[in-house]
């Protein structure tokens, strides 16, 4: 039986795609939980429709995070954090503190955003890597300082 998925499925397909499973499968579960349709000539002009609109989506999404990451192209933060032995951090600065920054600064971005490989621990500057998109990167500059008032 061939259906259209309304959302991805491990396994199985992303949404909007054209699948053929078993009927029980389709008919017990999927349907049910409202994950899928059967795929009929009409659904599949609506489906043509759908995946237009989608991509439009996707391509504007896209453009808008570019241009987001344009702006970024040239911003730094500042943390100030309490040092020991000259340049060790108590603790260590992570992708939810740059994160905090950024939201301060306009650009409401989620801690999954900010890729570290791993926590700051020293003073220094970094670039640090934020996924904006799926295929829009864009690179900061962090300035981890000392906080001599802490």
């Amino acid at each position: 039986m061939e259906i259209i998925l309304k959302e991805e499925i491990e396994g199985l397909g992303k949404a909007l795609d054209v699948v053929k499973v078993k009927n029980g499968y389709a008919h017990n579960y999927l349907f049910p939980r409202g994950l899928a349709q059967l795929s009929t000539p009409n659904s599949r002009k609506m489906l043509e429709a759908l995946r237009l609109k989608a991509e439009e989506r996707y391509r504007k999404e896209k453009s808008d995070f570019q241009a987001k990451a344009e702006k970024l192209k040239d911003f730094s933060i500042t943390i100030a954090a309490k040092v020991h032995d000259g340049e060790k951090l108590f603790g260590s600065i992570q992708a939810s503190d740059i994160a905090v920054k950024l939201r301060e600064a306009g650009y409401d971005l989620d801690k999954r955003a900010v890729l570290l490989a791993e926590p700051i621990k020293n003073l220094g500057m970094y670039t640090v890597k934020l996924q904006l998109h799926k295929e829009v990167e864009a690179k900061v500059k962090l300035w981890v300082i000392s906080d001599e008032s802490k």
